[in-house]
């Protein structure tokens, strides 16, 4: 009797719902999560069928069962207000990771890339509408709210996808002139949608991280070109008004509680503290704001609790030194291969892009605990590290 997963409609599936995957990811969580849990069955189906021990023959598997280890030991070794649902469900989207290396398959990467630039587009339009519509009446949709949700979501998500689809271009993955303008257009109006947000680390991540991919590509005139972005970028924010306010501040506002840096020093402080308290297991998930409600200033103005605006050290606070190492060891592995690759393949190329910019965000926000920032990088690396496994570069 013939395995489920040589079937070819086992494979039109799992193929259907990575590009029905890649289209949603930036515009409903509910629909990625959706697809993601075909996929996972289609994965518990193909480890079954072929009688393959994730466990010990995929080593970020391994790695991944030992961080959701940790995340379970510290929901129970935590603190009294560890949620218990949350944090045994806490890694769940980086199973995202795992569907996209064993299902993806080279010939259908241009489905999936344009899908991908075809969500991202359609999420900056709707950032255009309810910046337009809503702009001068609400603050909310002053920085751009869209089908992702506020303007820290579409930030994240706006900057992940412009350094991808610029990884594309630049390592010649897609050569067909006419998806080449089209991702160019979605760079260009989604750069503008970024702007508008005035998020200020997603804009360091998507500079910072194109300028080192044109000099990795280009060479000297990757430095030339890069230092071109650099200077619009600066002639940029010194003529906008809002923006110029909003870097202006950047360092004359870490002294004053209720700015955004100061609000994230504190965070960081008081976090240190809470760590100490709790360093071997962490605290557990969803009980960061119960510790720092007490200890932080009022303030009217909803300045969040909820993490502690670094993803790192809130690992480190949630997980404890256990569950850091955990978290470091899983990543690291990834980010090493990328790096081991980066000159040799394409697609390390790529996913070395996405993971600069996804972990440059998370020095100054948590994405890394948000599911659809973090679906959206652990997706695209999926990818890139399943197409090199079908290279046999890894």
């Amino acid at each position: 009797m013939a395995n489920i997963t040589s079937n070819k409609y086992f494979h039109i599936i799992t193929i259907s719902f990575l590009i029905i995957l890649s289209l949603c990811l930036n515009i409903s969580i509910s629909l990625s999560q959706i697809s993601l849990g075909v996929l996972i069955l289609c994965l518990i189906i193909y480890i079954i069928d072929n009688k393959y021990n994730i466990f010990i023959k995929d080593i970020y598997f391994t790695l991944f069962t030992f961080y959701w280890i940790s995340a379970i030991l510290s929901t129970f070794l935590g603190s009294e207000y560890a949620a218990l649902g949350k944090g045994l469900a806490s890694p769940w989207p980086m199973l995202i990771f795992f569907t996209t290396i064993y299902f993806i398959d080279k010939k259908y990467l241009p489905y999936i890339v344009f899908a991908f630039a075809l969500g991202l587009f359609i999420m900056t339009l709707s950032g255009y509408y309810y910046y337009i519509r809503f702009g001068e009446t609400d603050y909310r949709y002053f920085r751009s709210h869209s089908f992702a949700g506020g303007y820290m979501m579409t930030a994240h998500l706006l900057s992940i996808g412009i350094i991808f689809l610029a990884s594309i271009i630049l390592s010649k993955l897609e050569r067909n002139k006419y998806l080449i303008i089209f991702y160019i257009i979605v760079i260009l109006t989604s750069l503008y949608v970024l702007l508008i947000t005035a998020t200020r680390m997603p804009l360091l991540a998507v500079i910072t991280v194109i300028s080192l991919m044109l000099i990795v590509k280009l060479r000297w005139k990757g430095v030339i070109a890069a230092f071109f972005i650099l200077l619009s970028a600066v002639i940029y924010v010194i003529t906008d008004d809002y923006m110029l306010a909003r870097f202006d501040n950047f360092f004359a506002s870490f002294n004053n509680p209720l700015s955004s840096n100061g609000w994230r020093i504190l965070l960081w402080k008081n976090g240190i503290e809470v760590f100490k308290e709790y360093p071997v297991f962490g605290i557990g998930v969803n009980a960061y704001e119960a510790f720092m409600a007490p200890v932080m200033p009022e303030n009217n103005i909803f300045l969040p609790l909820s993490h502690a605006h670094n993803s790192f050290l809130m690992h480190l606070i949630a997980f404890g030194i256990v569950g850091f190492i955990t978290f470091c060891l899983l990543y690291g592995k990834i980010v090493f291969d990328l790096l081991k690759n980066i000159f040799k393949s394409p697609y390390a190329f790529c996913g070395a892009a996405v993971m600069a910019g996804y972990f440059m965000e998370a020095l100054t926000e948590y994405n890394t605990g948000l599911s659809m920032s973090s679906m959206q990088a652990l997706f695209l690396t999926g990818i890139m590290i399943g197409l090199m496994k079908k290279d046999n570069i890894l």
